[in-house]
């Protein structure tokens, strides 16, 4: 990338930035005229290798774009976008190393090694199971949720916008034709306009899930903040809704409002009759149509598996992908033999194990590829 982006300053750079911002445009990302001129000039002064942070600070504008600006920006100048700066937490989740884990400063004579140390047990970390966690390292497993970002599928909205590209518009084109005596010469072309899909997170905090019903939500209230429309439920014996519990900033104030709102935690599994509730409520009214629904759950159903298995397929019929994330899955053994499980899997669209926070990255992958 660095060879690709240093051959621009040795010619104006000015046009290829100004097409880099069409191109952004023609995507469906908000860019106007401001912005662009606002990029021409950061980018021309810093060097070349900051022009992707130039073009994130004043073209983005929300989190969900930045998967689109990644992917432009990597065909537009083939290269890889550069690693981001490092993430640091807020509030009271401390990011690595905290003040207790960190070297005292070498002597002149020792040669550290910090970043190779901090890497080790970063990845550690990741590939650690959620049930085995210490709460000190589920604190700092949200610094690290926090910086998860889940890119699902855009979808086709029935609205429609100018482009440079696309499907002629005749009304437009016939209006421009009145400046030149009728004589259509300028064609005018529109395409439509794309929206990122609503997630939905169902989480499954029964006393089976209770290893990892913390960490579950950790992740739901990292998700939710990516995107205001998405919404989180949770079910036991019953459903409640949690979107409005987990948009706290803060995690810990999050989780607290969280447990204060659900009266079934650690209690029974009925997925079936949650489900039922679900739809009811919730599936036609437009939460579910359309959208991602990612369950989170064992599998481990003490209702009617019959019921379990006509909700799925009802739910499959609805929304535009079901996900389902077992964290029994995580073991090379296990096996979808429970009865809950066994009626499921048939209307489900990917199977996925979310037991590390290396299984959920796994998971933020496959919903991009749904």
């Amino acid at each position: 990338m660095r060879r690709c982006l240093r051959s621009l300053s040795s010619v104006d750079p000015l046009p290829t930035f100004v097409r880099f911002a069409r191109a952004l445009r023609d995507e469906g990302l908000a860019v106007g005229t401001g912005q662009a001129a606002d990029f021409c000039r950061a980018a021309a002064l810093l060097p070349p290798e900051d022009a992707y942070w130039a073009g994130r600070a004043t073209l983005v504008s929300r989190q969900a774009d930045i998967a689109v600006y990644d992917r432009v920006f990597r065909s537009f100048f083939a290269g890889l976008r550069p690693a981001p700066p490092p993430v640091r937490a807020e509030g009271t989740l401390t990011a690595f190393p905290t003040p207790d884990q960190r070297r005292s400063e070498p002597t002149p004579g020792e040669t550290a090694e910090p970043e190779l140390a901090l890497a080790s047990e970063v990845e550690l970390l990741k590939r650690k199971s959620f049930a085995r966690c210490t709460p000190e390292e589920l604190d700092r497993l949200a610094s690290l949720m926090a910086a998860l970002r889940l890119a699902p599928p855009p979808r086709h909205t029935r609205r429609r916008r100018r482009a440079r590209t696309g499907t002629p518009d005749l009304r437009r084109t016939i209006r421009r034709a009145f400046r030149t005596g009728g004589e259509p010469l300028h064609r005018e072309w529109r395409r439509r306009i794309h929206r990122p899909r609503r997630l939905v997170l169902l989480l499954d905090v029964s006393g089976s899930m209770s290893s990892y019903s913390r960490a579950l939500l950790v992740f739901a209230h990292a998700a939710l903040r990516s995107d205001r429309r998405w919404e989180a439920f949770c079910f036991g014996t019953r459903l409640t809704r949690l979107t409005r519990e987990l948009t706290s900033s803060d995690p810990d104030e999050a989780l607290t409002r969280a447990a204060a709102a659900v009266v079934d935690w650690d209690g029974g599994t009925r997925i079936g009759e949650a489900l039922k509730t679900f739809l009811d409520r919730h599936g036609s009214s437009g939460v579910a149509r359309g959208a991602i629904v990612v369950i989170c759950s064992d599998g481990l159903e003490v209702g009617d598996p019959d019921l379990l298995a006509a909700q799925m397929r009802r739910l499959a019929r609805l929304a535009y992908a079901v996900v389902w994330v077992n964290p029994l899955k995580g073991d090379p053994a296990y096996e979808p033999l429970a009865r809950g499980m066994h009626a499921a899997l048939p209307s489900t669209d990917l199977f996925v194990s979310g037991h590390t926070l290396e299984s959920l990255e796994a998971l933020a992958a496959g919903l991009a590829r749904l």
